[in-house]
This record gives structure tokens, C-alpha cells and sequence, in this order.
């Protein structure tokens, strides 16, 4: 799993939490640093926040999604006031608003890996 978020302190939490919960879990501080992990590792999940300093999630999404396949499924973190449409626009198979639950997150990155196949490690 690729958690891509510019808040350290939540990058940092979040690697942890879904460590802990069995999840292989790195990080990217912005969009620009998640394409270069994702030319170097193939994700299961991508955890990505919507607005980053940078390259923020809209591009990354763009712009990963015209790379060759297979494609991680995206689970988007947004505040913005139109999650659904910020979600259809990254072609996100799911959205967590923020602020978020981290039981919450952990239900949706499950079932995200469920509906895709996938399990912790």
C-alpha cells in the first residue's frame, strides 16, 4: 500500500496504524514522489490525500492512470466540500472525508482490498 499525504505527522501516523493492521505500507510525501514509487513498486492500494503542496492528487491520479497497467485502486482523502465529485475526478474506488476515523479508513482500505482482491500481508 502507497500512502501519499504532505502532513508528515499523518503520513507518518497513518504508515504506522496500517502497518500495525497488517498492511505493507509505504509512503510519498507528494504526487510527484508517488509516481517515482510507483515506477520503482507496483501498490496494492493507493491511499491518496486530494490537496498536497506540489503535485497534489488530482495530477498524480492523471497522470498515473495514463501509465501502463495493472493500476492500484485509489482510496481518496479529501475535505472538500463535493467528496463523490473530487472522488469521480481521481477515479477513486472510495473517499474518506477528512477528518476521518482511523477505524473508518481501516473499514474502507479493507473493503478496498476485498473488493479488489486483495489482503494484508
Amino acid at each position: 500500500m502507497l500512502v501519499v499525504e504532505d502532513d508528515a505527522g499523518l503520513r507518518d501516523l497513518l504508515v504506522t496504524f496500517l502497518g500495525c493492521e497488517g498492511y505493507d505500507v509505504r509512503a510519498a510525501k507528494d504526487g510527484g514522489a508517488a509516481l517515482h514509487a510507483v515506477a520503482q513498486w507496483s501498490p496494492d492500494v493507493i491511499v491518496l490525500d486530494r490537496r498536497m503542496a506540489g503535485m497534489d492528487g488530482e495530477e498524480f491520479a492523471r497522470i498515473y492512470r495514463a501509465l501502463p497497467p495493472p493500476h492500484a485502486p485509489i482510496v481518496l482523502l479529501t475535505g472538500y466540500v463535493q467528496p463523490e465529485a473530487a472522488g469521480e475526478r481521481v477515479g477513486a474506488a472510495a473517499v474518506v472525508v477528512k477528518p476521518f476515523d482511523l477505524d473508518e479508513l481501516l473499514a474502507t482500505v479493507a473493503w478496498v482490498a476485498q473488493e479488489h482482491a486483495l489482503a494484508p500481508v
